[in-house]
């Protein structure tokens, strides 16, 4: 059989086993086998990885697209997404009507555009969306995502999202094994409360926005979901967490094994902090915490107890530095970044094995979603998603090597040592040495049903 490509002379993380030397052989878009002498491989296209790690595709299983018309970001940030490694996007789609009515209209224009592969998270936020999870679960759709911050009204006007629809949603995805509900936990109470004593103090300063969104605020919407999920035994996946109070209460829980929780946190919330020197553009929701938060955090990925990076990733233009922390927009996110963040400052600074970084990036998320092992592994059957990475080349991140329609990144003028040099997607190289060299439209849509 005349394989399509052999990768040679790489040093293939396996999360499962560990890391070996090996050649990985590529045919048909999927991996069809491994082996230690690459000489009885015969192939159309050698890639030499030249003593490279070679890494699973990276699995952003958190990313806020078709925010630019006709789904251009879909375009722009996946092809940022590959200069990281990433291979699958995930993204949490919103509206607030029925997702089956415009389903494969959506899914033929992000097909058109993607570098990468892509899915969906569907938000929850009426009871006719909650009468459809059938209906989403025949789509391809198996996770949901709950905004505890929109009880009374959100962003998309469901005015009828409550404790008591999240309650019935859990119990109702519960039915279904194989069906997670992302929860973005926070209090809407506690914040409004203290937004409004703050701006009344005439505060307007990036400690101010993270000081109207204290831990507690997290950390209580953490226990309350956590209850939830005990009464109604679904699995939940808690979206971007950023307290040292909410990890440990996420510990506590598995200690009790009354129901599965899984714990994502993002990059900014390793790396910043709210007193740092960064203006109003360091403003996230939810928002940078403390040191001592920034370090549980990596504690907590060196342990195992969270379970997966997520970007929140977001193609948006920031706002002028003058604008008030309390009316400017969440600063951008990319996905070009996050790797290198991990393999510079957990890797390289912290000891965080390389096999962990691959558990965090894609095996675990891959797992979570109903991906794996089609995703997140290097095994023989998976599809050919791979990132060969160099963790001794340093790189200024700049908007011109993460390649975004965004105007900002918050690791801008970071120098960032160990970077991604080849992204292959189904087989297909889309990303050689920071250069885009696939084509939009290779991307497909994969259907993750229970």
């Amino acid at each position: 059989m005349e394989l399509d490509v052999i990768i040679k002379n790489g040093l293939l993380v396996l999360p499962e086993t560990g890391i070996t030397q090996a050649a990985l052989a590529i045919k048909d878009g999927r991996i069809v086998g491994i082996c230690e002498d690459q000489r009885s491989f015969q192939a159309k296209q050698i890639i030499d990885a030249q003593g490279n790690y070679i890494l699973p595709g990276v699995v952003q299983a958190h990313a806020h697209l078709g925010r630019l018309a006709d789904l251009e970001d879909y375009a722009t940030e996946s092809r940022s997404a590959a200069v990281g490694g990433v291979t699958t996007l995930i993204e949490f789609h919103k509206q607030s009507d029925d997702y089956a009515t415009n389903f494969t209209e959506r899914v033929k224009l992000a097909g058109a555009r993607s570098y990468v592969d892509f899915s969906f998270h569907f938000h929850i936020g009426t009871e006719e969306q909650r009468e459809k999870i059938p209906t989403y679960l025949e789509l391809g759709v198996s996770s949901f995502k709950f905004i505890m911050t929109d009880k009374g009204g959100g962003e998309k006007g469901e005015a009828g999202y409550n404790d008591g629809l999240l309650h019935a949603s859990l119990a109702r995805l519960q039915e279904f094994a194989g069906t997670t509900a992302c929860i973005h936990a926070e209090n809407k109470e506690i914040i409004a409360y203290y937004t409004e004593r703050l701006r009344r103090q005439g505060r307007d300063d990036l400690r101010a926005w993270s000081e109207a969104h204290p831990p507690c605020s997290e950390a209580e919407s953490i226990n309350r979901v956590l209850y939830f999920g005990a009464a109604t035994k679904c699995p939940l996946y808690i979206v971007h967490m950023t307290t040292e109070e909410g990890l440990q209460l996420i510990r506590e829980h598995r200690k009790k094994g009354s129901s599965v929780v899984y714990a994502e946190t993002c990059p900014q919330y390793l790396t910043h902090t709210m007193d740092d020197d960064i203006g109003r553009t360091g403003k996230f929701t939810p928002p940078l915490q403390a040191k001592a938060d920034n370090d549980a955090l990596w504690e907590g990925l060196a342990s195992g107890d969270i379970d997966a990076i997520g970007v929140d990733q977001i193609t948006r233009q920031v706002d002028r530095e003058d604008k008030n922390i309390w009316e400017r927009s969440n600063t951008p996110r990319e996905a070009a970044t996050a790797l290198a963040v991990l393999i510079s400052e957990g890797f390289h600074k912290r000891g965080l094995s390389m096999e962990m970084i691959a558990q965090v990036t894609a095996a675990n998320p891959a797992r979570i979603f109903n991906l794996y092992p089609r995703k997140g592994s290097l095994s023989v059957g998976s599809d050919a998603d791979l990132a060969i990475v160099d963790v001794q080349r340093e790189q200024k991140v700049s908007k011109e090597l993460i390649q975004s329609a965004s105007n900002f990144s918050i690791y801008e003028g970071w120098t960032l040592k160990g970077w991604p040099i080849l992204t292959m997607c189904r087989g297909h190289v889309v990303m050689r040495d920071g250069a885009i060299v696939g084509d939009p439209g290779w991307g497909a849509f994969l259907a993750r049903r229970p």
